[in-house]
């Protein structure tokens, strides 16, 4: 999902033959994994030896602090490579793509354990990209794992997938209607990369994954998921049970909602967790709220509809209901950030929107935040940045739904009635695959896997992007005894909040392979 905390686009988804059957049954039968690695035409990708190298200057420079902040010496200890995956598993000898990887190599004390794989969201999120910004958050884990993560088939350096520059404008002089909007970028997207769309789906990437883990020379898969990456290492458990090392899926995705029903969750949680954030602040003196939480809750209605009516201008830039609604959301995924949405919202009350304009672009490529919450691109002619279009095409081909203009009436009613501020601007994402250009399926909504081994799954008990009882349809889905980890607090990704407890039960599990007890909680 799409469902977790993406970054948003403002305003307004013969032997080969023989092959493809063996891994078709496989896939029935539940061990896939088996099929993949004897089909001899899969063989030459499993047994490759990666070049690692020391990263460029090009893949450093795009991520979004290109290592600022990390220890000293961090930036010469990335190593980058190629895998080589099939663009079709049906058909491996017909073409093939590079995925890009990255990995910091165990620095010790203590035994090498192998392979960490991370996956920081999305879809539509750049690993390489979440590893350079934010290696120091595992250097415990570090020290006995290989931190490795990569670029997924269609986003940051692994075949983008490419609309274009700009859209061609809409016939005639007027302005199109949202659903013809979605339609002319999605054409655009068929026209440019129409040869790869068809490849980008979640088993795919799952696929792609048990090749890295073959290439590191691990038995198994040792991974850490969050978000969009916790619905990734699912349906790795689900193609390859026999594969599964040790697996932690953090801000858990619904394997049981459809694109429907995630946006509306999605929006409830958000609101869930602005109604939090709002009975704090008017506790606390000096709250731009004041000091009624009904009252606060007006208050932030009312500068959205003010917004609305007479946008503001900072440093030329436009601060409107949009912006607004992106800053709130951005600040939710932390409560770190609630003092500077505070500030931002004092600020705002004295006229001054420079503080909104600062939360809302803070998000700009954090990986973590790329979690299927996209909102509308801004202006008639405009396109999503790249990570956005990453994230429309793996979610249109992981789902069969495709909406239309005469959906979109009861969408923006229900998503509405579940949150006045972020129901709108959640809405429309629901027309991402109006008129997509390649069909797609339900087939990664599929995460059954009893014969792997317990995953730890960890859940944060008011996640405004991957709500808290996701976790629970996901252990009851994976149907393996896995063990739901409950975080009491606010936020999206728990492990990245630096909890010692969450960090003790993670970390014990990766390391030592102990999975805490049921029921067991932090926070």
């Amino acid at each position: 999902m799409g469902v977790g905390g993406a970054r948003c686009v403002r305003r307004r988804r013969t032997p080969a033959a023989v092959a493809a059957l063996v891994a078709l049954l496989g896939t029935f039968a539940g061990t896939p994994g088996a099929a993949a690695v004897d089909d001899p035409d899969l063989t030459s990708f499993y047994q490759q030896t990666l070049a690692w190298e020391p990263c460029g200057e090009d893949l450093q420079n795009g991520a979004q602090s290109g290592g600022a902040g990390q220890p000293a010496g961090f930036r010469k200890r990335l190593e980058c490579a190629r895998l080589e995956v099939p663009r079709d598993y049906g058909d491996p000898g017909r073409s093939t793509m590079q995925v890009q990887l990255i990995r910091l190599k165990a620095t010790g004390p203590g035994k090498r354990i192998g392979s960490l794989v991370l996956n920081p969201g999305g879809p539509g999120a750049s690993g390489v990209n979440y590893l350079i910004d934010s290696g120091s958050a595992f250097t415990r884990l570090g020290q006995r794992y290989d931190i490795v993560s990569f670029d997924p088939r269609g986003t940051g350096h692994t075949e983008p997938v490419s609309c274009g520059s700009k859209l061609a404008p809409p016939p005639g002089t007027g302005a199109d209607s949202l659903a013809a909007k979605e339609k002319r970028i999605n054409e655009a997207c068929g026209r440019y990369s129409g040869g790869l769309l068809k490849w980008v789906g979640t088993p795919d990437v799952a696929r792609d994954m048990d090749v890295l883990r073959a290439a590191v020379r691990d038995d198994k898969l040792n991974y850490l998921g969050f978000s969009y990456g916790t619905k990734l290492g699912a349906v790795y458990a689900h193609e390859f049970p026999r594969k599964v090392g040790r697996m932690v899926l953090d801000s858990v995705e619904d394997p049981t909602k459809n694109a429907w029903q995630t946006a509306l969750s999605q929006a409830r949680g958000f609101q869930r967790a602005l109604d939090e954030f709002s009975a704090g602040c008017v506790r606390v003196a000096g709250c731009p709220l004041g000091t009624d939480k009904g009252k606060a809750e007006e208050q932030l209605r009312r500068w959205y509809q003010e917004l609305n009516d007479r946008p503001m201008k900072v440093n030329g830039e436009t601060v409107d209901e949009t912006t607004y609604v992106y800053a709130l959301r951005e600040a939710l995924y932390s409560r770190s950030v609630w003092p500077t949405l505070r500030t931002a919202l004092e600020q705002l009350r004295r006229g001054d929107g420079s503080g909104i304009l600062r939360l809302s672009d803070a998000g700009g490529s954090s990986a973590a935040h790329v979690d299927g919450v996209p909102t509308r691109p801004v202006g008639r002619d405009e396109l999503p940045p790249q990570d956005q279009l990453a994230l429309r095409a793996i979610s249109c081909r992981d789902t069969s739904e495709r909406y239309g203009e005469d959906d979109f009436p009861r969408a923006e009613r229900e998503l509405t009635q579940a949150s006045p501020l972020f129901g709108p601007d959640i809405a429309p994402t629901l027309l991402d695959c109006h008129d997509w250009p390649v069909a797609g399926d339900d087939s990664s909504r599929e995460v059954a896997a009893p014969d792997a081994p317990p995953l730890l799954l960890v859940a944060t008990t008011n996640d405004p992007a991957t709500p808290y009882e996701g976790a629970f349809n996901m252990a009851r889905a994976l149907d393996n005894s896995s063990v739901v980890l409950t975080f009491h607090g606010e936020g999206h990704a728990a492990y990245t909040t630096g909890d010692p407890c969450v960090h003790q039960h993670v970390d014990g599990f990766l390391l030592n392979g102990t999975l805490p007890k049921p029921r067991t909680s932090c926070g």
